[in-house]
């Protein structure tokens, strides 16, 4: 079992989980509409643009790989596709909708993942994401991971181990630099007490003197 899927396969995996689980009437689907699927501006990220050729040469790969099946389509000349998510995996549908999020949306915090997969899957409690994936993450052979902890983050995100991504290749750096901020004015110097008085004082004493000399 290849846990190698290159980007674009991970997407054509998560789509075909996700439309089965929300609309499964359209459901194995065509080559057209998984590439509206894939290039979905809604509830992907990144946002792709992928063409037909593109979306065909990676369902070979999947179908090479046993994680995609092509099926004949009752009544239409389209081929239609299914995913083997459950047989390669040995997942059922929480599970699967935790995944089409990951692979759809890429490391997720567990309140995230329970809001967008509940549309998915019912999830019994806000701690049964969580356990969720805690279960995907201790088999023999895991398919998620805990990230660390990125600077500003409240909790830790999740992701898959489904293949590599932007986000596995590159983990989130503990280095945080600070922003700059521009340095304050100095406070004004405070007058010293009676300065004008003292002045105005000297100035007074100089021109009666003055008026003594005759100048």
């Amino acid at each position: 079992m290849p846990l190698d899927l290159d980007e674009l396969e991970q997407r054509i995996i998560g789509v075909l989980i996700e439309k089965e689980l929300t609309v499964p009437d359209g459901y194995p689907l065509t080559v057209n509409a998984l590439v509206a699927g894939c290039n979905q501006k809604s509830n992907r990220d990144p946002v792709m643009t992928v063409e037909d050729y593109e979306v065909e040469g990676a369902l070979r790969s999947l179908m090479d790989k046993d994680w995609v099946t092509r099926q004949e389509s009752h009544g239409g000349r389209a081929m239609r596709y299914a995913h083997e998510v459950r047989q390669q995996l040995g997942v059922e549908k929480p599970a699967l909708a935790i995944l089409s999020e990951l692979l759809c949306r890429g490391p997720q915090a567990p309140g995230y993942l329970k809001t967008r997969a509940s549309r998915m899957s019912h999830f019994d409690g806000p701690h049964a994401v969580e356990e969720a994936l805690r279960a995907l993450a201790d088999r023999p052979v895991p398919y998620v991971e805990e990230m660390p902890k990125a600077p500003r983050e409240r909790g830790r995100r999740w992701r898959h181990l489904l293949g590599k991504t932007k986000a596995s290749a590159e983990p989130a750096s503990d280095e945080h630099v600070e922003p700059t901020v521009p340095a304050a004015p100095p406070p004004p110097v405070p007058a010293q007490p009676d300065l004008e008085q003292r002045v105005a004082r000297l100035e007074e004493e100089v021109r009666e003197l003055r008026e003594r000399l005759g100048m």
